[in-house]
This record gives C-alpha cells, structure tokens and sequence, in this order.
C-alpha cells in the first residue's frame, strides 16, 4: 500500500554529504546526551540520525536502522499509522509543524514490536543544514498499555470469583443488546442464586462461603458454551449470565446442564466437615420479537423469574 511512498523515499536518499554533517555536527552530539529515545528522519521518512537510546527501545543495532525509512517500521495492517506519519510529513514540507504524539507499533528485524508514543517537530534551519529535517522523539509505552491492561482487567473482574463484575455486565449487556436488536437476534439472561447461602456463611463460617462463592463460579465459568457468552459475579450469592444469540430453548439446557454442574459440587471441597447439598434457583428471560423494551426490563423478567423460583420451594428453573 506504500510501496509508492518508501519507493520514492529509496529514490531521494540523503547524499553522502548529509552523513558527513551528520557525523560532525552539533545536533548529533545534542540528541545522544537526550535522556530519551531520538531520531532525526528527512521530509521522506529516511532516518538520517538516532541515539543509543533508540536502538536500545528496538532490540537493533543503529547502522541497521540508520538509512531506513520510518514507515519500513511501522507496523499497522490498516494502513493507517503509516498514512498519519505521510500526511504529518506532508505538511512539513510546507510549513514548521510540532505535532501532538502520534501512537505507533514498531518492528525493527528479528526483534519484538515496540508500542511507542511518537512526537514530530521541524528542526530550526541552523541544525538542518540543507535540507528539511524533523526531530522524532519516542516514548515506550509497552510498560504502560501492559499495566493499563493489567487495570482494566482488574476494574471489570470481581476478585473472588475471576468472573466479570456487574459493571463489565451492564456494559456487555448494553452492547450484545444493541448488536442483537440491530439484527434481529434473540438475547438470553440467566439469573443464579445459591439457595440458603446465608445459612450455609452462618453455620460454615465466611471462608468457607467465599471458597463456595469461588467453586460456584469456577463451574459456572466451565459451562459456558462460546466466547460470546460472559458471566458474572451480580451481587452477593448472585450470578448473571449474558448469551447472545441464544434461544430460550437453547438457554434453558443450558440453565438445566449448569444446575446439575452445580448440584454434583462436594461441600467438602470448602473444609466442611460433613457433607451438604449445594443448589440454586435460576430465572431466564430470552428477548426475541421486540417481547422487552430494553435490558432493564429484560433483567426485571430474569429477577422475577429467579424470585418466582424461590417462592416456589427454590432448586427450579423458571423461564418464559
């Protein structure tokens, strides 16, 4: 897709006289004391200065990158990294620019792809010689999308059950409502509740509930029949359960098949002493030919039905 551009860029490479001012002026001995990773590249993208720091951030040597054209580096399936870089380079031409950073993936060789924050900015004519030259500075953020990643993980996901939390629920639920409406597909919900769980902290003691709440989840977690599907921790004793474009026929085996997952739990697995039998009550509404205006009254149909199942004499099922 840029072909085109790097073509042009091999065709107009810097002379070998731009190198020679390269090693002897004071802009190259400037950018190695910057504390930070920094390239000097041309009105092409060819890169005609770099600091240590810069190979260091690439895994690669810098007579290996020296020569090269940025968008050679830039990784982006879609083009459209490298198109963002060619137009700011674009303006360049014409004008001084100081770009805001600009995101970026970088592969340099053999080595990992970097993710980098990237600003651009025309060098003063006096530290340019010639030519039209731009200051690059990068700043690795593999680190911080690592530890956002890390956050926003830990943000959607309850702590004791590694499902997802009620805010990861509603957000979910919003959008698999929204896609399913838009085409026309049922969406089913699942509401679980364990049965006496308030007795079962009282006699059992609090970890051991905690070490039920977690099993519960664990199974509930291995039931689940695709990726589409998102189960979550809803409150309490309390599970939820998201399936897009799932009937209500598919959505009560698959309800049946989880009590009975459940049902076959050994309390013993909790450090409790003597035996007792684990069971739930669940509620599920399925939205399908407009039955629910939007997903709280979907979520109100599951809450009664689950409600509906405990009045009943609880361990049931009650779907629509």
């Amino acid at each position: 897709m840029f072909s085109s551009m790097i073509n042009k860029n091999k065709e107009t490479r810097p002379t070998p006289k731009l190198f020679n001012f390269y090693q002897d002026s004071s802009l190259a001995r400037m950018i190695n004391f910057i504390n930070e990773a920094v390239i000097v590249i041309d009105s092409s993208g060819v890169i005609e200065m770099l600091n240590p720091m810069v190979a260091n951030l690439m895994g690669a040597q810098r007579d290996r990158l020296l020569g090269h054209n940025l968008l050679e580096l830039v990784v982006d399936a879609k083009g459209k990294s490298q198109t963002l870089l060619i137009d700011c380079l674009e303006k360049g031409r014409h004008y001084p620019i100081s770009s805001p950073p600009i995101e970026l993936n970088l592969k340099a060789d053999l080595s990992p792809t970097i993710s980098v924050e990237m600003s651009i900015s025309t060098l003063p004519e006096e530290l340019s010689s010639s030519n039209t030259l731009f200051l690059c500075i990068l700043r690795d953020l593999t680190l911080h999308k690592a530890e956002y990643g890390l956050l926003k993980q830990k943000a959607n996901t309850d702590y004791l059950t590694g499902l997802a939390n009620r805010h990861r629920f509603a957000d979910y639920l919003t959008k698999q409502w929204n896609i399913c409406e838009q085409d026309n597909l049922p969406l089913s919900i699942i509401f679980i509740d364990i049965d006496h769980f308030k007795n079962f902290n009282d006699r059992y003691g609090h970890i051991a509930g905690d070490r039920c709440l977690k099993r519960i989840g664990e199974t509930i977690s291995l039931s689940l029949p695709n990726r589409d599907t998102l189960a979550a921790r809803y409150g309490g004793e309390e599970f939820a359960l998201v399936l897009p474009q799932c009937s209500p026929q598919t959505a009560q085996l698959l309800a049946i098949r989880i009590k009975r997952h459940i049902s076959q739990l050994s309390t013993r697995q909790f450090a409790v002493t003597k035996e007792s039998q684990l069971t739930v009550s669940m509620g599920v509404a399925t939205q399908m030919e407009g039955r629910y205006n939007n997903t709280e009254s979907l979520l109100n149909a599951a809450d009664t039905l689950l409600y509906q199942a405990k009045s009943q004499g609880r361990d049931q099922i009650c779907f629509l």
